[in-house]
């Protein structure tokens, strides 16, 4: 401890400093984030409303479970009734968030009980990331400012801070705590081996809440493998620990997730045969170079054993499973992929993603980049590239990063892996310009730094920079369509089936009694086909599309993102006449919506 440092704070005792400095700057950053958070998003938590898509489809798989249905039962009956979605999620989300409101409904009712969970669910994630992530950084390097710098770093990460807002209860905020509990056990093993069996274990359960957890768990069982590559302390301990904690978490996660009809089902956007299979082929291998040790001493030799055994693991998986090299939107229709899927950033690759929008492109890329800057500045320092925790994060970071290259939703768990070594570029230029004198220009480079390197700076400049007239503009209309006040009058209607738009069918489920045709997820390929039937094709598609989804009623956003992209596919179709006025003698308007934002048709009697 420097001499100032003690001087500031001699009427502290160590414990106490400890504690501010450790505590505080994290419980700082997070009672700020709450607030703002309620500031800015109280009015609509409190009606109801949620983040996504997403979190209106979770709450209603909560509710779903809580009032009776089976465990194991994954389908949505509201969701396109003729043929209901079987959800590929897990249950994990649903027992975190339905324990709570199961335990707070008698107390405060059904409604205070989702609201309190929605909030605190995800501002409790975000208050362990902030732990994990400072952690993490300390294990870099042991200054004053790390957990502050650190925490800031977070917040600034829109693309990462977003995934803990009030209100965002799907499940990529947990895989993101989970992530970095993971990469945080790797490396606390260097003490306690044992903590080898709780890495296992989040890498089971990662792969149960989502396969968007594969990377992770992929780049946790190559930090593992180079433990024992480099013969560091408790190798083959720890590959035995991880081996055998993440196949049987795997395993039993498969025996829960599904009933038994189904644990011999091929799936490779889910957690079925075809991952627990490798994962126990992993741990095989990982038992097998536990004991192979002595034969193989140099770490080339253990490099290359461990890399073709595990090659021909994937291989086989490979063959045994081919479909699952193409991912999850391999078969969806050639229609639905170019009029819907193409019209989803997030599920096309960062190419194609940094094309369309170079601003947001440069804020999913910015934190990995200065993380591979800060695991250089790391290595150069310390003289030790093969260092268990540099080697470790780096790791996270490309693996993750790879995975975000082929599919952009996934770079938000390579930037969230990514703050501690970009902290640590930042906190070593921080005590770099506490060398300039006078103390006047030592603050302006600190400054300099802290502005130029937070994530958002270039972001923004290029923001300025790019801005053009036919950029996306904010569209305040898709809001006011799924909002509570909206959709809650369309519960004076007879309970039946809602042919919808694809982004209006979650929010009716939450909000109403209604079943619906269509939300945008790929297992429900007919229900979105439907949609595009009803409304980008002519008037004898959409009668079809009504008939064979049994349909009771339309429902269409007058104005909104998707309305636009409907209309720019299907500009002579019927949603076109529909918003001209033009209603066919088939459908009868129903005139239900006091602020004219939805369009609501009933099917009149009789064959279309």
């Amino acid at each position: 401890m420097s001499k100032s440092r003690t001087e500031s704070s001699n009427n502290l005792s160590p414990r106490a400093e400890y504690l501010i400095e450790r505590h505080g700057s994290v419980w700082l950053i997070w009672v700020l984030f709450l607030y703002v958070a309620w500031t800015r998003n109280s009015a609509s938590l409190l009606l109801g409303e949620l983040k996504s898509n997403d979190d209106y489809m979770r709450m209603v798989e909560v509710r779903d479970w809580l009032n009776g249905q089976n465990w194991f039962d994954m389908h949505q009956y509201r969701l396109n009734p003729v043929d209901p979605l079987y959800s590929h999620w897990s249950r994990i989300s649903d027992v975190l968030l339905g324990v709570p409101i199961k335990i707070l409904t008698p107390i405060f009712g059904q409604a205070k009980a989702e609201l309190i969970t929605v909030i605190a669910y995800p501002s409790i994630l975000l208050l362990i990331f902030l732990y994990l992530a400072t952690a993490l950084s300390k294990k870099l390097i042991e200054a004053r400012a790390t957990p502050i710098i650190t925490s800031c770093m977070l917040i600034l990460s829109f693309g990462v801070f977003m995934q803990f807002g009030m209100g965002r209860i799907d499940h990529h905020s947990l895989q993101i705590v989970m992530a970095l509990a993971t990469c945080w056990f790797v490396i606390t093993s260097t003490d306690k081996s044992r903590n080898m069996i709780f890495a296992g274990i989040l890498c089971g359960l990662g792969l149960y809440v989502g396969i968007e957890s594969a990377p992770y768990v992929a780049a946790a069982c190559i930090a593992v493998v180079l433990i024992w590559v480099f013969a560091e302390n408790m190798a083959t301990q720890k590959l035995r620990y991880f081996g055998l904690a993440m196949a049987s978490t795997t395993v039993v996660s498969l025996l829960i997730s599904a009933p038994p009809s189904r644990w011999f089902t091929p799936s490779c956007d889910a957690l079925s045969v075809v991952y627990t299979q490798l994962t126990l082929a992993v741990a095989i291998i990982l038992w097998a170079l536990s004991f192979v040790g002595k034969t193989f001493k140099a770490p080339i030799s253990r490099f290359f054993i461990a890399g073709i055994l595990g090659t021909i693991a994937l291989a086989a998986t490979i063959v045994l499973y081919p479909h699952c090299l193409e991912g999850p939107y391999a078969n969806l229709d050639p229609r639905l992929v170019e009029i819907w899927l193409s019209n989803v950033s997030e599920a096309g690759n960062f190419i194609q993603f940094f094309t369309k929008d170079i601003t947001s492109g440069v804020a999913a890329i910015f934190m990995p980049i200065l993380a591979g800057i800060g695991y250089f500045l790391r290595v150069k320092s310390n003289s030790s590239p093969n260092a268990l925790t540099e080697r470790t994060m780096i790791i996270f970071v490309l693996l993750t990063l790879l995975a975000g290259l082929v599919q952009t939703r996934l770079m938000f768990v390579s930037n969230a892996l990514a703050i501690p070594l970009a902290s640590y570029v930042i906190i070593r230029l921080v005590i770099w310009a506490g060398n300039f004198q006078p103390r006047a220009k030592m603050i302006f480079v600190r400054l300099l730094i802290l502005i130029g390197l937070a994530p958002v700076t270039l972001p923004l400049l290029l923001g300025m920079i790019f801005k053009t007239d036919d950029k996306k503009e904010a569209d305040p209309d898709l809001p006011r369509c799924v909002s509570q006040a909206v959709l809650n009058q369309l519960n004076t209607l007879p309970i039946g089936t809602a042919l919808t738009q694809i982004d209006l069918g979650a929010p009716i489920l939450k909000f109403t009694n209604l079943s619906v045709t269509s939300a945008p997820y790929h297992r429900n390929t007919s229900g979105i086909l439907a949609a595009l039937d009803m409304f980008i094709e002519d008037e004898a598609t959409a009668q079809k599309a009504v008939s064979d989804m049994k349909a009771e009623y339309v429902i269409a956003c007058r104005e909104s993102s998707e309305t636009n992209m409907m209309l720019r596919y299907g500009p002579d179709g019927l949603l076109a006449k529909l918003i001209a006025g033009e209603t066919p003698p088939w459908l009868e308007k129903i005139d239900i919506d006091s602020e004219n934002v939805l369009l609501v048709y009933r099917i009149t009697p009789g064959p279309p």
